[in-house]
């Protein structure tokens, strides 16, 4: 069976992050791996229908980026990850079957109890057009 296309946004964006990571990158897993890896993954939310008009329906969902690293410097090292993610994903080079791919918001979670590993989350919300009824064809003009 054919993706849907938000499925094909979601494989599109889990593929352009592997330049992020040192370990594969997995859909809505957490893993450290080893000590000085980099892990990546990709977690979705919900779709909200933003808007339904002549066979048409825009749709949004929240796509997020996260990174796990062992950091020393967590707020200098944290950030520079953060302007790596946010380079990646809004870099007009990077397109898909999509009409915006908007930041939403991006926050490190430093480490606690003396650990040594920052999570950086980065949410993106996807927004993004189908024939309506029909998830597996993009909407063209």
């Amino acid at each position: 069976m054919t993706d849907t296309v938000r499925e094909t946004i979601i494989a599109a964006f889990t593929a352009r992050a592997a330049a992020l990571s040192t370990l594969p990158v997995l859909r809505a897993q957490r893993s450290i791996g080893e000590s000085d890896a980099r892990f990546v993954s990709v977690w979705d939310g919900e779709d909200r229908a933003v808007a339904v008009d002549y066979g048409t329906q825009k749709s949004q969902f929240p796509l997020a980026v996260e990174c796990i690293k062992k950091t020393a410097n967590h707020s200098i090292e944290a950030n520079a990850i953060i302007g790596e993610i946010i380079a990646l994903f809004l870099n007009r080079t990077f397109t898909g079957k999509w009409l915006k791919n908007e930041l939403a918001v991006a926050s490190p979670a430093y480490p606690q109890d003396g650990g040594n590993y920052t999570t950086i989350t980065v949410i993106f919300y996807i927004t993004y057009e189908t024939v309506l009824g029909d998830p597996y064809t993009q909407k063209t003009h």
